[in-house]
């Protein structure tokens, strides 16, 4: 499948061509992730049971640093999160910081409040209502980098993409992966989370420029699948039940990874992140979903934006490194992606599989010293 992202006339044509970044540990593709930084309130029976870090760009970044792959030099994977916030921000130093520094501005913090069901068999169970309480401002084009990216994520969860941002972002980045809900996601008066026709908004003619469109099962019909598909590769997550792939002429499916929920808050986020660090790593589409699988299922085992265990990013490096060891290039810095799963699909499953297992069972002998939920457990 061809991407679409073009060259911008406003730079210059050295930098049209330079899309590595210079780090200590040598050349690595340079990214950009767009989407801003909330406050994420947790509340059952009309109490506070959590706040956290929330937001897109938060748990995607976590997962680029923890899943992209780079020389041991290198203290972080090279890419630039455009977020904003306001001076509320409660996570701009630890315990529990934002991974990569926000812009300031003078509105609010977005917030969300989840509401979770009194029938639930847990403060954290998946039947929650979503309402947005704040919003901060929009992220304009003018926010972003004047460079090149090799690839960009469009991530917001509160309207703060706008189409004339993701315009910017393609022109910018040789290839875009967006998720569904910067681009169909309404509130009501009530600031309660709805959704519109994808065809009925501004993004609808950008998305033959767009490599691909992540949606979950509940923003499909919203998404229109089989229309979207004609246009670029779309990707719809089913929670437990793994993946699908659809593009035009074809479609795979991709099988999930066990997980115990706790709160479903970031999982499609965590998804995306795993599925362009598969790309990074030089994996075919649909071989890159499973890593996107494994993440989504990792991140729904923890509250808020998780901690993944050093073992497992260990375990999960060495897997990737052996499984592409004869790999070219990373595919996302092609003219085109390799959207089938490869002969060693399987195989990548099995290996991931069996790394959930292990880190389950250590956890289970040890659990002073396990994960604390940081994976997916069977």
């Amino acid at each position: 499948m061809p991407l679409a992202a073009e060259p911008d006339d406003a730079l210059e044509e050295g930098e049209n061509q330079q899309l590595l970044l210079a780090t200590k540990g040598g050349p690595a593709l340079e990214g950009l992730v767009v989407g801003s930084y909330c406050h994420d309130v947790l509340i059952r029976g009309g109490r506070v049971v959590g706040e956290t870090l929330g937001g897109a760009a938060a748990f995607v970044s976590n997962v680029l640093d923890a899943a992209s792959p780079r020389e041991e030099e290198q203290e972080a994977a090279p890419f630039v999160v455009v977020s904003k916030v306001g001076r509320d921000f409660a996570y701009a130093s630890a315990p529990a910081p934002a991974r990569r520094p926000p812009l300031l501005c003078a509105s609010p913090t977005t917030s969300f409040h989840a509401q979770f069901s009194e029938a639930a068999a847990s403060a954290h169970a998946p039947d929650r209502e979503l309402r947005r309480v704040r919003a901060c401002d929009p992220i304009y084009p003018a926010d972003l980098p004047d460079r090149r990216f090799a690839y960009g994520l469009a991530v917001g969860v509160a309207g703060e993409v706008l189409p004339e941002t993701l315009e910017r972002m393609i022109r910018l980045c040789r290839a875009v992966l967006v998720d569904a809900q910067a681009l169909i996601r309404a509130f009501d008066g009530d600031g309660a989370v709805c959704h519109v026709s994808l065809e009925d908004t501004p993004y609808a003619r950008l998305l033959p420029r767009v490599a691909f469109l992540k949606a979950s099962s509940e923003e499909a019909p919203y998404v229109g699948v089989e229309t979207a598909r004609r246009r670029c590769c779309v990707i719809v997550t089913e929670g437990r039940d793994g993946c699908r792939l659809c593009w035009d002429g074809g479609e795979a499916r991709v099988a999930p990874f066990p997980a115990v929920q706790v709160d479903p808050t970031g999982a499609g986020d965590s998804f995306l992140a795993g599925f362009a660090a598969g790309l990074l790593w030089g994996l075919s589409a649909t071989d890159a979903a499973l890593l996107g699988n494994f993440f989504g299922a990792a991140a729904v085992s923890q509250v808020g934006v998780p901690t993944f265990h050093p073992k497992m990013l260990q375990a999960v490096k060495e897997i990737l490194e052996d499984k592409t060891t004869k790999r070219s290039s990373p595919c996302i810095n092609g003219t085109t992606f390799t959207l089938e799963k490869s002969n060693m699909h399987d195989e990548l499953h099995t290996a991931l599989q069996e790394t959930v297992r292990l880190m389950s069972e250590q956890q289970q002998a040890d659990p002073a010293n396990g994960n604390g939920g940081d994976i997916c457990s069977t």
